[in-house]
C-alpha cells in the first residue's frame, strides 16, 4: 500500500526553558537546537523507518529555512514534488518546558498557501492513503486541498488537526468531515473542539460528523480507538520524557505504516503506542533509522 502525506516541512528551532514566559517577562533559555520538522515531514520520516512506501508532498521555497530543508530532503532520498520561488519556508519556536511539555510559535511559510497547479501533478488515484495535517488547511489555500482530496475514490484519508482545530474555519473543518476521515488527535484537541465533559462524549460527537474511525491519544495513558461500536484503551509504555515534540506525527506516521503492512488497527495503535513512547525519550521528533529499529526491538 501507497501512503501520500501531504503538509510542511519547516525549520523547529527548539529552546529548553523553565517555564513558558508570561506577558511582558524575560527568560533564559538553555540547549539551542535548529532541526528539520513540520508534522508531514515527521509523519513520513516514520513511514521511511517502517520501510513503507510513501510520497512527500510539501512545497519547497526560496530561502535560508528552504535550502536547509531542501538539503534534508535530498539527502534522505525525497523527489521535490513541489518547489516554489519566491517566499522561503516557514519555522517554529519550540520552547520545552522542564516537564518536557512543548509550546510552539509557528511562522507559516510557503508551506501555508497550497495551490491547485501543484496538487494538478500529483496522482491522487495512486495511493491507498492519504494523510492531510490541520496546518494546511487554517487559511490560505485551505480550499483548494480540500475540492482536490473529493477526487479521492476507494482511497482513505488521515486526518489530524492538531492544536489548530479549533482556528481551522468551520465551512472547511464540515467539508473535511463529509469526506469521512480516520481522524487522530488528541485528548486536549477533542474536548476543546467538541467541548464535551468526557472523552466517550467527545468521541461520539465527532463520530456523528465523519462515521468513521477515530484515535484519541492520551500520552502517558495509551490512546483510544472507536470504531464504530466500542471504545478500546490501548495502554503505551513507561517513557523517559525529553521533549513531546513530534509525539502525535510519529504515533499517526506509525498507525498508517503498520496498518499498510496489513496489521490490524488495535495492533497498529499499540505499536504506535511505542513508536511514540521513544520518540519522546530524544530531543526533537525524527529518530533516524538506526535508534528507531533498536528501540523497537526492545
Amino acid at each position: 500500500m501507497k501512503t501520500l502525506v501531504i503538509g510542511s516541512a519547516i525549520l523547529d528551532m527548539i529552546l529548553q526553558v523553565e517555564q513558558v514566559p508570561k506577558s511582558g517577562e524575560d527568560i533564559f533559555a538553555q540547549n539551542p537546537n535548529t532541526r528539520i520538522g513540520g508534522c508531514a515531514y515527521n509523519v513520513a520520516s516514520t513511514l521511511s523507518n517502517l520501510g513503507c512506501e510513501h510520497d512527500l508532498c510539501v512545497p519547497i521555497g526560496e530561502g535560508m529555512c528552504a535550502d536547509r530543508i531542501k538539503e534534508e530532503l535530498v539527502r534522505k532520498g525525497y523527489p521535490l514534488l513541489i518547489q516554489e520561488v519566491g517566499q522561503d519556508n516557514g519555522f517554529c519556536l519550540c520552547m520545552v518546558d522542564e516537564y518536557g511539555e512543548r509550546t510552539f510559535v509557528t511562522v507559516q511559510g510557503v508551506e501555508g498557501r497550497f495551490e491547485s497547479r501543484w496538487l494538478k501533478q500529483i496522482p491522487i488515484q495512486e495511493y491507498d492513503n492519504i494523510y492531510l495535517s490541520g496546518y494546511q488547511v487554517c487559511g490560505e489555500g485551505a480550499y483548494i486541498i480540500v475540492d482536490w482530496l473529493e477526487n479521492v475514490r476507494g482511497g482513505s484519508i488521515y486526518f489530524a488537526p492538531g492544536p489548530v482545530i479549533c482556528k481551522i474555519e468551520p465551512t472547511i473543518l464540515n467539508q473535511i468531515f463529509k469526506l469521512r476521515p480516520i481522524l487522530h488527535l488528541n485528548e486536549k484537541e477533542l474536548l476543546d473542539y467538541t467541548q464535551a465533559s468526557s472523552l466517550e462524549e467527545g468521541v461520539k460527537t465527532l463520530y456523528e460528523k465523519t462515521q468513521n474511525k477515530m484515535i484519541v491519544t492520551l500520552g502517558a495513558n495509551g490512546a483510544i480507538y472507536w470504531d464504530g461500536k466500542q471504545l478500546l484503551q490501548i495502554p503505551s509504555m513507561q517513557a523517559n520524557v525529553v521533549d513531546t515534540i513530534g509525539a502525535g506525527d510519529s504515533h499517526i506516521g506509525a498507525i498508517l505504516g503498520y496498518t499498510s503492512k496489513g496489521i490490524g488497527m488495535e495492533e497498529s495503535i499499540r505499536n504506535a503506542n511505542k513508536v511514540a513512547a521513544g520518540v519522546v525519550g530524544i530531543q526533537g521528533s525524527i529518530m533516524e533509522k538506526e535508534e528507531f529499529e533498536k528501540w523497537m526491538e526492545e
